[in-house]
């Protein structure tokens, strides 16, 4: 199976938007956890993480980002999360990873709650 992933990187004033594209698995997690530890080495600490085109997460996965959001608020950041698809939300409903991150529907929210 090929897996079509990538990670879009953009800025909004002090704000990294990762937009992930595509499955969010074992085979690709630890390329999302490099590119937050790199971000996060060049002195970032507010991130937003696009959902909208991720069709799958697993557990390792959402362990990467539990683990990353606490190294970036043990420096006073954060990771918000945007556009979950109902799948997505029910998994981290399930698991209570939603009890720790801020998820947000749109940019524009998830980017005004660091103000």
């Amino acid at each position: 199976m090929v897996n079509n992933f990538e990670i879009l990187e953009r800025n909004v004033d002090d704000i990294k938007v990762l937009k992930v594209v595509g499955e969010l698995d074992a085979l690709v997690a630890p390329k999302l956890k490099d590119k937050i530890t790199k971000l996060v080495d060049s002195d970032s600490t507010k991130f937003i993480i696009d959902f909208e085109d991720v069709t799958h997460i697993n557990s390792l996965a959402m362990g990467i980002l539990r683990g990353k959001l606490k190294v970036v608020k043990d420096m006073g950041g954060d990771i918000k999360l945007i556009k979950l698809n109902e799948h997505i939300k029910s998994i981290f409903e399930m698991i209570g990873l939603d009890e720790i991150f801020e998820i947000y529907e749109t940019e524009d929210e998830a980017a005004s709650s660091f103000k």
